[in-house]
């Protein structure tokens, strides 16, 4: 590893490692319950339903895919069950991607046709692995429990492998596991990693064509084993996250509404069908959401939609000095500049968003559209050296140093600007998004209320069972055994703290209805679930002080009146 490169992994190692376990403040609840998992599959072998090595996740409801889980398994094993310990493995890769990412670039960079004296393979590579080092996107994707985030690790990795495979077949069996594994990461994964596989066996066709029989089946078989795994945890609920989300799913009712109103105005049903149907109405928000993850007004202006994936809402997902490189970039691939080398990494920057544009909720969502990382700086590597080629060889040659040094100090002021941002600002700014109060109420309960108090929780914290067990490390086989009774699907409901009351021990899980409850309970729930001027209870504050959950005492205890 040359110096360029060691500092740069330091840097993205540092940006991702510090104050690991305060930044981003909060935990939301996919956290907690990816280390509660590993926890429980540490001890028991199963998951929290009773699951022996699960290749679905029930969770919530949400039937999450399980690598991030089994990734955190060895870290949960060293240093116990603790926040620190559940976002480790996605710090980790977070940095090995940067030194990932400068590897594939080393191999792309070798038939690049738009060369210049700086733009050997070392320069190519060091730029988009910086640019992913201090990407404000990948940081924050980086530095939580996100799953979504290990496909910027294994994606890019999957593609070196296959690259190399090409001079040397054996890297064809790491490359099928890689992109076998990256499956089971996330669903955007699910979607992008075969398309870009096919782009790639379309594009190198006459090379694999060269090699013999026995040099690629293997690694046929390895990768056939996977998607065979994968086509079965789609019956056994994967699939139920997908299409809960998916935009077709609200389509029908939005057409429906639009078609009655024309309806209602006198137009010939036949007309206002072919005006308003499923298909117009999906067709419309499906352009609309794509588009949205290559608007400025995510890349560089307002950002993310919400913070509950660590992501700062109001901020762009590049620094606004990256606009340039992104011109560049543009202009390269217009050029048709692009050998085949760079067509599958084409195909990856305009499918990521795919996955995305397909949910619903509000848009702009940085986790569902993370699969875009590191290609996009990548691009953007391409669009740096074709800015500083026309900066040396254009009319603007003469001012070179006049615009370089300005740009210099404007860029470094938006890193340190957004270094501010995130370590410093964010957490009064994310705290309610990313549950502040959930986690830290829990560690409360466990220290001060005694195993045979009865506690109520309110189900508007959240998910609240699974900080709980998070906290008071609950005996994975006693929770197995509650989790039997939580029949929330048989009520027909898709979601379990949707339950009118479910149980834990000595822990109660429901709405709290301060007129009817029992005042000799404990009684944790949100503010508005109270009555005003109350003495018996303990505050925990969101970081600006405002209150985030209260803790009514039972009366004949004292404690601290806040928290």
């Amino acid at each position: 590893m040359d110096k360029k490169l060691f500092i740069i992994v330091v840097l993205a190692f540092f940006l991702r490692f510090y104050l690991l376990s305060v930044i981003p403040v909060g935990f939301n609840p996919d956290e907690a319950s990816f280390g509660y998992d590993a926890y429980s599959i540490l001890k028991t072998g199963k998951d929290q339903w009773g699951y022996s090595w699960p290749l679905v996740l029930e969770s919530f409801g949400d039937f999450k895919s399980p690598l991030y889980t089994y990734l955190a398994m060895p870290s949960v094993a060293m240093f116990d069950l603790s926040k620190f310990s559940v976002r480790l493995p996605n710090a980790l890769l977070g940095t090995a991607a940067v030194y990932i990412t400068y590897l594939l670039v080393t191999v792309l960079q070798k038939d690049i046709k738009n060369r210049s004296p700086i733009t050997d393979n070392r320069s190519l590579a060091s730029i988009a692995a910086l640019l992913l080092a201090i990407s404000p996107w990948h940081i924050m994707m980086s530095r939580g429990a996100f799953e979504a985030n290990l496909t910027t690790f294994l994606l890019p990795l999957g593609i070196y492998l296959f690259l190399k495979g090409l001079l040397k077949p054996k890297f064809f069996i790491g490359a099928s596991i890689i992109f076998g594994l990256n499956i089971f990461t996330y669903h955007a994964a699910k979607l992008v990693t075969p398309v870009v596989l096919v782009s790639l066996i379309i594009v190198f066709l006459k090379d694999l064509k060269k090699f013999k029989r026995k040099e690629i089946v293997f690694p046929v078989i390895i990768l056939s084993l996977f998607l065979t795994v994968f086509a079965y945890t789609l019956f056994q609920g994967s699939s139920t996250r997908a299409l809960d989300v998916i935009i077709f799913k609200s389509s029908l009712g939005a057409s429906a509404s639009e078609r009655l109103n024309d309806t209602l105005s006198g137009m010939p049903d036949f007309l206002a069908r072919l005006l308003h149907n499923k298909f117009q109405v999906s067709v419309l928000r499906l352009a609309n959401n794509y588009l949205q993850y290559f608007s400025p007004l995510f890349l560089f202006s307002q950002g993310p939609a919400e913070g509950t994936y660590g992501m700062i809402p109001g901020r762009g997902v590049l620094y606004w000095f990256e606009l340039p490189f992104l011109i560049g970039a543009l202009a390269f691939i217009l050029e048709r500049r692009l050998n085949r080398y760079f067509l599958p990494f084409l195909v990856w920057l305009l499918v990521a968003p795919i996955p995305a544009a397909l949910s619903t909720g509000p848009g702009y969502a940085a986790n569902r559209g993370v699969v875009i990382l590191p290609v996009l700086q990548i691009f953007l590597a391409v669009g740096f050296v074709k800015c500083l080629s026309f900066l040396n060889n254009g009319f603007l040659k003469s001012y070179k140093r006049l615009i370089s040094i300005p740009f210099l100090f404007f860029s470094a002021y938006l890193f340190v600007m957004f270094l501010d941002d995130y370590f410093i600002q964010s957490p009064y700014k994310t705290a309610k998004a990313r549950n502040y109060g959930n986690l830290e109420v829990a560690y409360w309960l466990n220290e001060n209320a005694a195993d045979k108090d009865e506690i109520v929780v309110s189900t508007k914290l959240s998910e609240p069972h699974i900080y709980i067990a998070f906290a008071k490390k609950w005996d994975p086989k006693s929770y197995q055994e509650a989790t039997s009774a939580w029949r929330y699907q048989e009520l027909g409901l898709g979601w379990l703290d949707q339950m009118p009351e479910y149980k834990l021990g000595n822990y109660i899980f429901r709405p709290i209805n301060w007129v009817s409850e029992d005042k000799d309970r404990f009684l944790v729930g949100k503010p508005e679930e109270f009555p005003e001027n109350l003495s018996q209870k303990i505050i925990v504050s969101y970081p600006n002080n405002d209150p985030a959950i209260y803790v009514v005492t039972p009366q004949k205890h004292e404690y601290a009146k806040t928290y």
